[in-house]
């Protein structure tokens, strides 16, 4: 029951992964534009950068012969929910369904995360929770917030080609803070300076209130029998009151994550059941719930069904998928199937008052 709330809080906890797709980076379902149109795009907006997005001084030779310039940066800004404050690249934009800034102009995104545990969280928030991520090229000591900090540098491949990544991590002995900006690698030169200085403008609250419905800009209705987790600004989740977290076997369990992709809007009504299909793989038999969510604040489908976990107990798995701008939003959900007739209709009703931060 809890694999699919670990599952998708691993990937938000990437900072870049898993809240919003990076700059340059595309997912399957969109098609991929022809290598020219993107480099001739990729030109016309560096010749519409303003020369006062530039931190002074000329660029270096390797950043003229990618024509990036250096990175400026803005206004310090508040992440809400999670006690942190920056300089995010000017002209950057909150980020959609996640805690922190996208620059569209620079292609450059800034994701925050704060959560509640152990240091082994660190290194999920850096690699995601799948252990993948490269060693990194180089990382420095220093302290935020009177603790302990890091920041570091190393690149991931993508479908879209090289992303660098700089990021700062912290953990005060209870709570762990990440910071990941991510930028075309051929920016590197050009963007290492400015992207080092917005993380060395981070200022930490540490004695915030942890709000991921204010972070991912995520707001539901009220669930009867559950409350608004606030261990981790990565996810939003809600557990029973008083519940642990991790949660305990058998315990309802309510997380809304972002998916790192985007369907044309005219395809959302094919793609959206054979996405939950593959979310909750299940005999036909076994399935409670299909169907459309067409009664909600925003369109989508949702499928329950009765599943068995490792440990032989028999689990009913929710899952509503809601779209924004062909954006989708993943409510999973998860009780004691011998509970499914109680929580069901509370699931579903969830999924429907999912509303975002701009509305």
């Amino acid at each position: 029951m809890r694999s699919i709330l670990l599952l998708s809080t691993c990937a938000a906890l990437a900072g870049c992964a898993g809240h919003y797709r990076p700059p340059g980076e595309r997912a399957e379902a969109e098609a991929e534009p022809e290598e020219e149109e993107r480099r001739a795009s990729r030109d016309d907006d560096d010749e519409d950068e303003d020369d006062d997005e530039t931190s002074g001084g000329a660029a270096t030779i390797d950043a003229a012969l990618t024509g990036a310039r250096p990175l400026g940066l803005g206004e310090a800004t508040a992440v809400p929910g999670t006690g942190v404050t920056l300089r995010p690249p000017l002209g950057s934009e909150p980020m959609p369904f996640g805690g922190g800034f996208v620059s569209r102009r620079s292609r450059v995104q800034l994701s925050v995360v704060v959560a509640q545990g152990g240091e082994e969280l660190l290194e999920a928030m850096r690699t995601g929770g799948s252990g993948e991520a490269p060693e990194p090229d180089a990382e420095d000591e220093v302290t935020l917030a009177g603790v302990d900090a890091r920041i570091g540098r190393d690149r991931v491949q993508t479908q879209a080609g090289v992303l660098e990544r700089m990021w700062l991590m912290a953990h005060d002995g209870s709570r762990a803070l990440g910071v990941i900006a991510m930028y075309e690698a051929e920016r590197a030169e050009a963007y290492r300076g400015g992207i080092r200085e917005a993380l060395e403008s981070v200022e930490w609250d540490r004695e915030a209130t942890i709000d991921a419905a204010a972070a991912l800009g995520i707001q539901l209705g009220p669930i009867e029998g559950m409350e608004l987790s606030r261990r981790s600004t990565a996810n939003v989740v809600y557990l029973p009151p008083g519940s642990p977290f991790p949660p305990e076997p058998n315990t309802p369990v309510l997380t809304v994550s972002p998916l790192p992709m985007a369907v044309p809007p005219d395809q959302v009504a094919r793609a959206c059941p054979q996405i939950a299909a593959r979310l909750v793989p299940a005999p036909s038999a076994d399935v409670e719930l299909e169907g459309v969510i067409d009664d909600g604040s925003l369109p989508g489908c949702e499928r329950l069904a009765l599943m068995d976990t490792e440990s032989g107990d028999r689990v009913a798995t929710y899952a509503g998928l809601v779209f924004h701008e062909g954006a989708p939003l993943l409510v999973t959900a998860s009780v004691a199937a011998d509970d499914v007739e109680t929580w069901q209709p509370r699931f579903a009703s969830a999924a429907r008052s999912v509303q975002l931060r701009a509305e």
